[in-house]
């Protein structure tokens, strides 16, 4: 508040709801801070202003404004380039505007004028930023054999966090995935934190040669489902074949031609075998 009497004036951090407490930034590392500069006197005032941030915001001030008597003006200061991700969520300091009276009625003040500030909380925000990394296969699987894949997830954000949903998917329906993702599920990460899980995909033994897309996706529990993270990878399959015998092409149904071993002589053997038991019929006979 600037001096008392009829050249009263005041600077405060208001909005059309009262002064304000607290100001969250955004997850940019950004605000807008509403700077109400009230003039009560019979005389008008130049007033200029001075912000100080905290958290090495860049802060832009308003320039001096002259506000006539009886009125009020509300301007803007502008924070920005906070990393809010260096600071733990929730964490507070003071913004501070401070205005000086540097000319009355037009006429400059020789001495520096009466002086009025006020401050506010500038609240660095909760970010949630659950990231999942699934590793690429290490080489191809056989049918009816498994494969093993580690699944990371790890908290970009600056609150600890949980995975409150996992979603693995295969576009093959001979694969089958196991539970292990109850392993990442529901599990504090604090930030910066990371938590693993090996991940078992089985190939059933009629599984054809084929590319498998495996798809992970992730839900942040703190972010109330708003933030998801996914990632994929694929998996080389190869069919099982037999140790001797034809291989005939089968269609599984999914357009993927599958080869399977029929356990059969091959033609030239059978057609060995025929001409010689004919030769010896033919030798006793005679």
């Amino acid at each position: 508040m600037g001096q008392d009497g009829p050249g009263a004036w005041s600077v405060s951090i208001s909005d059309e709801n009262g002064e304000i407490q607290k100001i969250t930034l955004s997850d940019k590392g950004d605000a807008s801070i509403p700077i109400l500069v009230e003039n009560n006197g019979i005389t008008t005032i130049t007033v200029s202003l001075d912000c100080t941030s905290p958290f090495d915001a860049q802060v832009s001030c308003p320039g001096d404004l002259s506000v006539a008597a009886g009125e009020n003006t509300t301007v803007y200061g502008v924070v920005s380039g906070v990393d809010v991700l260096n600071y733990a969520a929730s964490t507070s300091e003071l913004f501070e505007v401070t205005g000086t009276v540097i000319a009355r009625q037009g006429v400059p003040i020789a001495l520096p004028g009466d002086t009025a500030s006020d401050d506010v909380q500038l609240e660095i925000p909760e970010v949630f930023n659950l990231e999942v990394r699934i590793d690429d296969p290490v080489g191809p699987m056989n049918a009816g054999a498994d494969t093993i894949l580690r699944v990371f997830v790890q908290n970009n954000g600056n609150i600890a966090d949980r995975v409150s949903e996992t979603d693995v998917s295969v576009d093959c329906t001979l694969i089958t995935v196991g539970s292990q993702t109850s392993e990442i599920t529901n599990k504090e990460i604090a930030p910066g934190a990371t938590i693993t899980a090996n991940l078992v995909f089985e190939a059933a033994l009629s599984h054809p040669s084929r590319s498998c897309d495996v798809d992970i996706q992730i839900v942040s529990q703190g972010s109330d489902g708003s933030q998801t993270s996914t990632d994929s990878t694929r998996i080389e399959v190869q069919a099982a074949t037999g140790e001797s015998g034809d291989k005939e092409p089968v269609d599984d149904g999914s357009g993927t031609v599958e080869v399977v071993t029929t356990g059969l002589p091959h033609i030239g053997v059978l057609g060995t075998g025929t001409s010689l038991l004919i030769a010896a019929f033919i030798r006793r006979k005679v």
